[in-house]
């Protein structure tokens, strides 16, 4: 009896090792050392710090701050396999320079997506193709939410579909964000 269970106590033990090894193959896990391995061969990039996301699946759930040699940080979150490529659909910008960009719309407030094909795409010439590039013209991205209105205040645009956005920016730590449209429903 004692002899069994000996036995099951090490396959136990070596269950666990199977599986915490197993783990550095999971889809989520390669995703995060993908997007780290992309952020930190950019030139000028000094530290990335990878943060959020799945334990098990892939996605767009990750977050990372880059931060440059000239001591400058950007946050960028749904960081994944839509980040990265020609075909990339998310450039998400939570701070830049000490700023939070905030975008309001009838479906909340967030952060903004500065992808060529959002609305706030043609703010840069040439549009920023992925969070690759977007990390490389980072000055860029810090002069467009610089610029930006300081919340409450705001400016409002609306995109091709007829869809209007409030968009400004606030200091870290501050709970100012821009009201929704007021043709919401």
């Amino acid at each position: 009896m004692v002899r069994c269970l000996r036995y099951l106590r090490c396959l136990g033990c070596l269950w666990c090792l199977v599986c915490l090894g197993g783990c550095s193959y999971l889809p989520a896990q390669q995703e995060r050392v993908r997007s780290q391995s992309i952020l930190g061969n950019i030139k000028d990039v000094v530290l990335v710090t990878m943060e959020c996301g799945s334990t098990v699946l892939a996605g767009d759930a990750l977050c990372a701050e880059v931060m440059m040699k000239d001591g400058a940080k950007i946050h960028f979150s749904r960081l994944g396999f839509n980040a990265f490529g020609a075909t990339a659909s998310n450039i998400v910008v939570d701070e830049a320079g000490g700023l939070v960009p905030r975008v309001a719309t009838c479906d909340g407030v967030s952060s903004p997506n500065f992808n060529r094909q959002s609305v706030f795409g043609h703010h840069f010439h040439p549009t920023l193709i992925d969070v690759k590039e977007a990390v490389s013209r980072y000055r860029e991205v810090m002069e467009e939410v610089q610029w930006w209105p300081q919340c409450p205040q705001y400016w409002e645009v609306q995109d091709n579909r007829g869809v209007n956005y409030r968009y400004c920016a606030r200091k870290k730590g501050a709970m100012e964000d821009p009201p929704r449209p007021t043709n919401c429903s």
